[in-house]
């Protein structure tokens, strides 16, 4: 029976290098979403995601196998960094009101500033469905729990911790056709009104049952509506 040499073994790279192919990454990543923000997922071809990241053709390879394992890291990758930054602004919220006017105006204020994030997230169904449904499903998870904080705080009446998920996902498609009907036009997007705003949180505080202290304000915004609404209306509990 025959002895086989061993193989050598691969060293590992050094903190720099590695750094230094994830910064690379990661530009692929941002490139290919500024593609697809101008001409869509079928217009983003590796010859202008590597074009616009600044790197060689060939060295697209050395982080994805092909183009579409790339689509299936867009969405998930810069996803997380638009929930994060909601997460971060709503942190402080005294109560649901005012951690849904944040997450709202953090929410519409990110993609006006990332106007590419639009076309990513609304292609992604076709392009990169499985990105497309873990994208949503964290979302609707993040946005689950933070209802069941708000429930175990009885800020939330009339449902059960079984309906919180069918809830967020309702929340968030309003957020959806709010977002296309009203903030986008061709490849700009604007953030959300305050009117628009107010409208929102006014349909989002009866939908849920919210209650506040007796005589306490309404703090749903800082428009007309909002202040209109306050007066007139208090939720008492």
């Amino acid at each position: 029976m025959s002895e086989t040499s061993p193989q050598p073994r691969k060293r590992a790279p050094s903190p720099a290098r590695a750094q230094k192919s994830e910064n690379t990454r990661a530009r692929l990543i941002n490139a290919a979403a500024k593609v697809i923000g101008k001409h869509g997922y079928a217009g983003c071809s590796i010859a202008r995601i590597t074009r616009r990241a600044g790197v060689a053709h060939g060295a697209f390879y050395l982080h994805f196998k092909s183009q579409q394992e790339l689509f299936d890291q867009i969405l998930p990758t810069l996803g997380q960094g638009m929930l994060d930054a909601i997460s971060l602004a709503v942190r402080d919220s005294k109560d649901i009101v005012e951690l849904e006017r944040k997450g709202l105006e953090t929410n519409f204020a990110y993609i006006a500033k990332h106007p590419y994030m639009y076309r990513v997230m609304n292609e992604a169904e076709l392009y990169a469905p499985k990105a497309f449904k873990a994208h949503l499903d964290e979302m609707i998870s993040r946005y689950s729990r933070s209802l069941h904080r708000s429930l175990m705080a009885h800020q939330v009446h009339d449902f059960s911790p079984g309906d919180l998920e069918a809830l967020a996902a309702m929340l968030l498609g309003a957020r959806s056709y709010l977002l296309m009907n009203f903030c986008v036009e061709k490849n700009v997007v604007k953030p959300l009104s305050p009117e628009l705003i107010d409208r929102y949180l006014r349909f989002m505080m009866h939908g849920l049952g919210v209650h506040q202290e007796k005589g306490e304000p309404t703090r749903i915004g800082s428009g007309y509506l909002g202040a209109l609404h306050a007066a007139r209306s208090p939720v008492e509990a």
